[in-house]
């Protein structure tokens, strides 16, 4: 994170959070609704010990159960875009951005462009899957020898694991962060179309940065969350 949280870890920084949940919704909520989401995305990164939040310690079974949960709050409403939908929405779309930096799903398919989405049923996980180790992190599902949370994270550009680059194949020249900020972004924008019920248009090529330009609102809800800590 970029704020002071003692000894807390490092998620998928705040900014990227919020860079990829605006971008996923833009053009289809209001305004006002895209603030709202972004803010409850967000303050997930308070929950630093739930494993599960943020796909950590390989609870994935766990996360995916998160991610269902929130849906079926979502579709207890009569208004899917109702204050209490659009918070389950946010919270749902942390956990589903963090599968992609938190875990070695980018590594597995390296081979394939696109990078995939995971449909979170734990039968398609792939052999091989673990996430990064937290020791504060409850529950703990890894095996011995899993790798560390930063060992293995794409957070922010300057991670080690963020930073290596694709030496050949459909990915070639790309860093892992690139990939993971991709994948992010299409799994967002995935979950707003089955929040709104149809089918959305792809999203335009994207430089893979948080500019000053886009920065504003994203600092100003940052600020508004620091306070509440």
């Amino acid at each position: 994170m970029d704020f002071d949280t003692g000894n807390l870890q490092p998620e998928f920084s705040l900014d990227y959070h919020a860079a990829i949940t605006s971008k996923a919704i833009s053009g289809v909520l209001s305004n006002e609704q895209i603030t709202f989401v972004v803010r409850a995305n967000m303050s997930q990164d308070i929950r630093q010990f739930e494993s599960y939040v943020h796909f950590d310690n390989c609870a994935f079974a766990e996360g995916a159960k998160h991610i269902r949960d929130e849906w079926a709050k979502i579709e207890a409403e009569i208004d899917r875009l109702s204050d209490d939908a659009l918070v389950a929405f946010g919270r749902l779309l942390h956990t589903t951005q963090d599968f992609y930096a938190h875990s070695n799903w980018i590594e597995l398919h390296l081979d394939q462009a696109p990078i995939p989405l995971w449909d979170f049923q734990i039968d398609t996980l792939p052999p091989g899957i673990v996430s990064g180790t937290w020791s504060m992190g409850f529950p703990k599902k890894c095996g011995s020898g899993a790798p560390s949370h930063d060992e293995l994270n794409k957070d922010k550009p300057d991670s080690p694991e963020s930073q290596k680059i694709v030496g050949a194949g459909p990915n070639q020249g790309k860093n892992y962060f690139a990939l993971a900020w991709d994948a992010a972004l299409r799994e967002s924008r995935k979950q707003v179309a089955r929040l709104v019920g149809r089918e959305l248009n792809p999203l335009p090529e994207m430089e893979i940065t948080v500019a000053e330009g886009i920065q504003s609102r994203e600092q100003k809800l940052r600020e508004a969350l620091i306070k509440l800590l």
